[in-house]
């Protein structure tokens, strides 16, 4: 990263921030997992694998055993955007084969899934920028409701594996000088990137048993684009106030009835505007209460095309939890969003969600917007109260718990996971249902074994025995009943487990550790850091980077008078601006028109920045060319600045002037010498030096 790093704005192929929400061990993968050759998880892009777990693991936490779901009709929806791996492996054609193909193809994200689990429903990725989980999410919804998929797995990725990405980033201007993010504060600067994924599981509320956990409803989605704007990166608050609307029409709720939106959280003063602008519009003024705002990508980072799934599962789990988390990093609130006005403010505490009165449940909004200008809105309402199971007949004080995992270490583990679970938290959840949820709504996998025994410590007991053990797979008090230990015989030889013959048949689907990945190191050792921090134009040894253009600035400027030096710096931002732009300096007019409405962006205004610190020595803030975006205020803005330092510079001139006359009249004494006097300054001067000359 040192390498890489230059905090100077204007360094080409550089990173001018050092910080980053980075997940460990993205180089290692399970091969047992998904039964594929070592090999072949070599040359797979590892957001494809962070995938693949984070849909086993959604699916466990769902309840819902794989087995049951082997050729049915389940669509799996998934959200990429940069192709960081396919990149680095392309550093060397040798390297390319058949698995490259298949493990760097950014459809593969979403057909790896479906393959793994058998699952028959439609496949696809979406790849829409920073709203690409979202976008998936809400193809997912549109499956569902038209009856093509049965269930539905939704989510993004989002992992820097090459510096590609981050230079192309830091290179538009869009990384914070602080290196936070700061959504909603005053000080915002921009963001820093961060690593993540998640998947969720979807299903009809109709299809909903009593044994299902429900973390939230999704009640309407909706996405839309900017259209024609002042460049197609800037944001439009009437474009999404239209998304929030068309989402709570789809949902049939009114969009005064949110109580939280979870912002985008690009950082950026303008766009944190935009959104809280746009809220306040859609809900109107007359709310009885506030909505609340908070962005998770000031705790993580901005995750890019996970950052949708992310704030996604942020709002269930607070519904399903009842609480609002603080947003930090809110010292002084944005001065420019007027929170009161609006009927917004910011969530800046732990505390309770609200209760809204009866029969007027919690929902929440979730926004997410892209660089290239489209918007999407969920809208999210607390899950019904859950139905409760039939009490079973009849029961024993005797839990049985099952357990069960790919390979005998991970098997180890998995009731090391359990001991640990047992007797480091104050689970609320029952023993029956933790014991039922163990049975009937995980995978069963080749080995496995069972403990049996009356209570918690009991159970932890024998989890530590078991991990302890060599080859045991059954262990259980004295007394137990002989019909658990019949039905754990039978399931520890690898048969199927009755409902009938176990104590809860009935019971709901609770927390349980998610399955114990036993990775390895699986990465191409050619891609050394050295080799992925190594620019590609570094190999080939000619040509060379050409200086960047001079432009006779702030010496031209000394030497005009000062009633004409507004009208020569706005000469020199015409052909800047041309140059920036691709155009020809006589090719166009700026007179009475900004910068935006000539093509400019936010990434040109980045180069135009540049330019003007490189050849006037003058750093503008960002925002100046947004509050100055023509030429005429933007020189005499420029000129403010100069005359601070002429003195300075004069004093330099008058020095480099002096050195070039003594250096001129010595140029011409030596012309004016003969061959002989000549010769004789020369060896003068080599004595001098104490060099002689054969």
């Amino acid at each position: 990263m040192a390498s890489l790093h230059d905090s100077a704005a204007d360094r080409p192929g550089k990173i001018r921030n050092r910080r980053a929400g980075l997940i460990q061990g993205v180089e290692t993968a399970d091969p047992h997992a998904f039964r594929l050759p070592k090999r072949e998880l070599r040359q797979m892009d590892p957001q494809h694998r962070v995938l693949l777990e984070c849909a086993w693991h959604a699916l466990e936490d769902a309840g819902i055993p794989f087995d049951s779901l082997r050729g049915s009709r389940t669509g799996v929806f998934m959200g990429v955007n940069f192709n960081d791996f396919q990149k680095m492996l392309s550093r060397d054609w040798n390297t390319l084969d058949g698995y490259a193909l298949l493990g760097t193809t950014a459809s593969f994200a979403a057909n790896r899934i479906s393959y793994a689990f058998d699952l028959r429903g439609p496949s696809s990725c979406s790849s829409v920028g920073c709203v690409s989980s979202t976008v998936a999410l809400h193809d997912a919804c549109r499956s569902l409701a038209l009856g093509e998929v049965e269930l539905a797995l939704a989510g993004g990725v989002d992992l820097m594996l090459s510096p590609d990405s981050s230079i192309m980033l830091s290179q538009a201007g869009v990384f914070s000088v602080k290196g936070q993010c700061r959504t909603l504060a005053a000080d915002a600067d921009g963001y820093i990137r961060g690593e993540g994924a998640g998947v969720v599981v979807l299903k009809p509320l109709s299809q909903v048993d009593a044994s299902d956990r429900v973390y939230a409803v999704i009640r309407g989605s909706a996405v839309n684009h900017n259209g024609r704007n002042e460049w197609i990166m800037a944001t439009s608050a009437s474009a999404q106030e239209e998304v929030i609307l068309q989402a709570c029409e789809q949902g049939g709720v009114e969009a005064a009835s949110l109580d939280y939106v979870e912002l985008h959280g690009s950082a950026f003063s303008k766009g944190d505007e935009a959104e809280a602008i746009a809220i306040g519009a859609a809900f109107g003024k007359q709310r009885p209460v506030d909505c609340r705002l908070g962005a998770v990508s000031n705790n993580l980072g901005y995750l890019g095309a996970a950052g949708g799934i992310a704030q996604l599962i942020k709002v269930c789990l607070s519904l399903y939890h009842r609480t609002l988390p603080p947003t930090i990093h809110v010292d002084v609130p944005n001065p420019n969003i007027p929170f009161k006005e609006l009927g917004l403010r910011i969530q800046s505490t732990l505390e309770a969600w609200p209760e809204r009165g009866p029969g007027q449940p919690r929902r929440a909004g979730v926004v997410t917007t892209s660089l290239g200008g489209t918007n999407t809105f969920v809208v999210l309402e607390a899950a019904p109260d859950a139905i409760a199971p039939e009490a079973s007949a009849s029961r024993t004080e005797s839990q049985l718990l099952v357990l069960s995992a790919l390979t005998t270490e991970a098997l180890r583990q998995r009731a090391l996971q359990l001991k640990d679970f047992l007797s480091g938290t104050a689970s609320p959840e029952s023993l029956d249902d933790l014991c039922f949820t163990a049975a009937f709504k995980r995978e069963h996998h080749r080995h496995r074994a069972a403990v049996i025994a009356k209570g918690r410590d009991g159970l932890v007991r024998l989890l530590g025995a078991l991990v302890e053990s060599s080859g045991q797979s059954l262990l259980m008090e004295e007394g137990s009943p002989p019909e658990l230990i019949e039905a754990a015989r039978v399931y520890a030889d690898g048969g199927v487990l009755s409902r009938d013959s176990f104590p809860v048949a009935n019971g709901r689907c609770v927390d349980l550790p998610l399955y114990p990945f036993q990775r390895q190191r699986l990465w191409p050792e050619w891609l050394s850091p050295e080799v992925v921090s190594r620019s590609p134009s570094a190999a080939p040894a000619s040509a060379p980077t050409a200086p960047p253009p001079q432009v006779d600035g702030f010496q031209s400027l000394q030497d005009v008078p000062v009633s004409q030096r507004e009208s020569r710096v706005v000469e020199l931002l015409r052909g800047q601006v041309a140059e920036v732009l691709g155009l020809e300096s006589a090719g166009f007019e700026l007179q009475d028109r900004t910068f935006f409405e000539l093509g400019m962006n936010s990434v040109g205004i980045t180069l135009l920045k540049e330019r003007i610190s490189r050849t006037l020595g003058v750093t503008l803030p960002t925002l100046s060319f947004f509050e100055h975006p023509r030429p005429e205020p933007l020189a005499k803005l420029i000129l403010t600045r100069l005359e601070s330092r002429t003195e300075v510079r004069r004093e330099e001139e008058q020095l480099a002037r002096e050195t070039a006359r003594d250096e001129q009249a010595l140029v011409e004494h030596i012309a004016g010498l003969s061959e002989d006097q000549a010769r004789e300054l020369l060896a003068r001067k080599l004595a001098e030096l104490n060099i002689e000359v054969e």
